[in-house]
């Protein structure tokens, strides 16, 4: 028995000596990779000191480059951080991403916002994005092609940048939207629309007024396209629809036949 519990003591020593040999072993390799990784980070091979901003091929533009100062690691870098200030610099575009490229370098992808409409405010016409940004200075003169939106209790000067947030802009947006992904009405543009707190008239560049309710765009939308298919040309021969109704109402032009 003594034997036993000698045998025992030895092989619990044993076992504390182990332990302790891994637990150093342990800490040690912890110790070496945390400082192998501090290394890594902060060495002089990955520190950014350079962005660069690219644009579509399409443009022809050449990459911008900016300075980073001080440098940054690029394990630090804060992409969100990146875009946002990106989208400061370059109102008028949008950032597709923002990309480390290994050891040292950052690159960044923009495209520029497609045109929506150009929204009239105090005499000037300023040019909007699909996102809703004002992506160009007010001009007095109406830019060309572009649908004009006059959107109501609009006032004062708009800055490069400045967004639309109220409903009143977006129903809009998405009476355009729905046009452009048709190709037109009937093979008419828009030429205006003017917005109100319940209702949206669109103007064709016929002259054709087209009112629409507005928070019924959907149902004055499927009103037009049922009438457009009873009646190709009816926009050749009406001056008003108003489709805020069960029963859309038709004015006739003086000199089209249904008139006579």
């Amino acid at each position: 028995m003594q034997r036993d519990k000698g045998d025992r003591n030895a092989s619990g020593k044993r076992g504390v000596i182990f332990f302790s040999l891994s637990l150093a072993s342990g800490i040690f390799l912890f110790l070496m990779v945390q400082a192998t990784a501090h290394n890594v980070v902060f060495s002089p091979l990955f520190q950014v000191r350079e962005l660069e901003v690219r644009w579509p091929e399409h443009l022809k533009r050449p990459p911008d480059h900016y300075r980073l100062v001080p440098s940054v690691s690029i394990f630090q870098v804060d992409l969100r951080r990146v875009s946002d200030a990106l989208r400061g610099k370059y109102p008028t575009a949008e950032v597709d991403a923002v990309r480390r490229v290994l050891p040292n370098r950052l690159v960044a992808t923009l495209r520029t916002r497609e045109l929506l409409a150009q929204v009239r405010s105090d005499r000037f016409y300023y040019p909007v994005s699909e996102e809703g940004v004002v992506v160009g200075t007010g001009q007095a003169a109406p830019y060309p092609n572009l649908p004009i939106l006059y959107l109501n209790g609009l006032h004062g000067s708009l800055r490069i940048g400045n967004s639309f947030e109220d409903r009143v802009f977006w129903r809009a947006a998405e009476l355009l939207a729905a046009i452009r992904v048709q190709g037109g009405v009937a093979g008419h543009r828009v030429g205006s629309i003017r917005s109100s707190r319940n209702e949206l008239i669109l103007y064709l560049d016929s002259g054709v007024e087209i009112r629409f309710a507005a928070e019924g765009l959907s149902l004055g939308w499927q009103h037009l396209a049922d009438l457009l298919g009873q009646k190709r040309q009816i926009l050749e021969e009406a001056r008003y629809v108003d489709l805020r109704f069960q029963d859309p109402v038709i004015s006739y032009a003086k000199n089209s036949k249904k008139s006579r």
